[in-house]
């Protein structure tokens, strides 16, 4: 055991990580680098990595090529210095400007980190993260997608808007961990699903609304821990018409949702819970994994093999200590957010790149060192360009120079984040208060930006049906958090053709509250309440919900 040099707690450097850093070799010429085993445990780690994330909070910006006014994941009045140059995605990828010409040579005389956060605040910052979309100008963290709005950490997808991790799915709005699915609202960690409404927990279900873990079933409304089941209703069998009947009650009208709502919130408390989602795995421990062999403490992982202390992954292998990373990447080590990477390590937002080491904003290149908006380069230290015989001589020495000041090894600090911690992911997966954070020396963000709505308040029609075209002109107030917030009209037209009642609160609440469903990335030790089987579960010990073991939980259901 080993004692984390953040929190003082205890933790362990299991047999499977010490073959995996021998995979994570680093040469250059003559010379292999070895990264050493971590010195922060599991959580600090990433907790280190996601405060560098915003996905959540935008900001208006304004462009430091054209002046033009833009959304951007960095706001424009960070208290820790001067605000950091943002440039429209077109702008970013023109050749009006050579990240090249940031480029500097490395001072042996400083640490590491303090000369590259230097760098990262010179060079200009793409406004929002994002690979190939179209006629989608407000996501960020997301790839090959069309027409969406307000989305992040999203590939494939289509006319979706107001959700987080949506892979391949279609006319979704308000969802998260959403897979392979068309026509959802409000859905939470549902797979290959259509035309389902406050469902989660779910797969292979079709016109589903207010309920909870349910397999393979049709047309159920406020039902749980139901399979192969049609036309259930509080989990009672209805023939077809009476059915219909009783659900067309509920329909369109917010009051009816918030009853609906209420319902199926107690139960949830009664169910039976199985002890963790995992679905077709092999030796895999976590919560929200399916189809995946030998991924350890991991969550939310598809298709993935030999990995651990994973946070969000598709398609992984060979990948340890990593968050947000999709699309086949492999050998990769404390990296946040990549599409298609091979051998990288300690560095953020790299995509279709390989052989990159403690860089930034970083897109088809391979060997790189340090360096920071970079895209089709090869051979470059501190955004400076070398020759290969070069490259393998200078990295080498910084390699032991980061070795003597403690940095080689390390992730980049939470100091030196671009975001403040409350933007950050963060602030969700370990909620600190700002004076906690501040004690630490980590950044905080006070957004002076908003500013209250003096206008009249819009009153909303309680059934869709009473709604008209010009609520879109309207400027909505949050029931819950009391901010403002608007519909837009594709939105209005989604709720119209699936017969929902206008949301009575903004897209973050409405996000935050889909969040609270899940449990925190913690493992606990715990017994199965039926039979006593040891199982690593996310339900705590203390808490009082009903866990069973895989087997018993498949007698129960199936």
């Amino acid at each position: 055991m080993k004692t984390c040099e953040r929190c003082q707690n205890s933790f362990q450097i299991h047999d499977d990580e010490r073959e995996f850093l021998k995979k994570m070799d680093f040469q250059f010429g003559n010379q292999t680098f070895r990264i050493p085993e971590p010195v922060l445990c599991p959580d600090c780690r990433s907790q280190q990595r996601v405060s560098h994330r915003n996905e959540q909070n935008f900001y208006q910006n304004k462009s430091a090529m054209s002046g033009k006014q833009l959304i951007s994941i960095y706001a424009p009045d960070v208290s820790w210095g001067s605000d950091y140059k943002v440039f429209t995605k077109e702008e970013w990828n023109s050749d009006d400007w050579d990240p090249l010409e940031y480029g500097r040579d490395f001072d042996f005389n400083r640490p590491f980190f303090e000369q590259f956060e230097e760098l990262q605040r010179v060079v200009p910052k793409i406004n929002l993260v994002a690979v190939d979309n179209e006629n989608s100008p407000y996501v960020t963290g997301v790839a090959y997608s069309k027409n969406c709005h307000v989305l992040n950490s999203s590939e494939y997808c289509e006319d979706c808007y107001y959700g987080k991790l949506l892979q391949k799915c279609k006319n979704a709005v308000d969802c998260t961990y959403l897979y392979d699915s068309e026509r959802c609202y409000e859905c939470f960690s549902v797979y290959n699903s259509y035309n389902c409404v406050h469902l989660s927990y779910s797969s292979n279900c079709s016109d589903c609304y207010f309920s909870e873990n349910l397999i393979n079933c049709k047309n159920c409304f406020l039902c749980t821990n139901l399979k192969d089941k049609e036309y259930y209703f509080m989990n009672e069998p209805l023939d077809k018409v009476e059915y219909e009947r009783r659900v067309a009650e509920f329909m369109g009208s917010h009051r009816n949702f918030e009853k609906a709502k209420s319902i199926l919130e107690d139960l949830r408390k009664k169910r039976i819970h199985k002890y963790a989602n995992i679905t077709t795995c092999e030796n895999s421990t976590g919560d929200f994994l399916q189809n995946s062999k030998n991924c350890l403490d991991s969550y939310d992982v598809n298709d993935s093999q030999d990995c651990r202390y994973i946070q969000v992954g598709v398609q992984l292998k060979d990948v340890y200590d990593c968050s947000n990373m999709y699309i086949k990447p492999e050998l990769c080590y404390q990296v946040m957010g990549v599409l298609e990477t091979y051998h990288v390590a300690f560095s953020l937002y790299t995509f279709h790149s390989q052989n990159v080491l403690y860089s930034d904003q970083i897109y088809s290149s391979n060997n790189l060192f340090g360096c920071v908006g970079l895209r089709r380069k090869e051979y470059c230290v501190f955004n400076k360009q070398y020759t290969k015989e070069e490259y393998n001589e200078v990295v080498p020495k910084i390699i032991e120079h980061m070795k003597k000041t403690g940095e080689w090894g390390q992730f980049f600090p939470p100091e030196i984040a671009l975001v403040g911690y409350n933007d950050s992911l963060a602030s969700e997966y370990f909620p600190l208060a700002k004076e906690e954070v501040e004690s630490h020396g980590w950044r905080w963000h006070d957004d002076t930006s908003f500013s209250e709505y003096k206008g009249p308040e819009c009153e909303i029609p309680d059934h869709i049906d009473e709604v008209t075209d010009d609520i879109c002109q309207k400027i909505l107030k949050c029931e819950q958090s009391g901010r403002f917030y608007k519909i837009i009209p594709q939105e209005l037209r989604f709720y119209r053709d699936m017969k929902l009642p206008i949301p009575h609160l903004s897209p973050d609440q409405r996000h935050k509250n889909r969040m609270s469903l899940r449990n925190p990335r913690k493992l606990y030790d715990r017994q199965c309440d039926q039979c006593s089987a040891e199982v690593q579960s996310t339900y705590s010990p203390d808490r009082s919900e009903t866990i069973y073991c895989e087997n018993c939980y498949l007698k129960e259901i199936y």
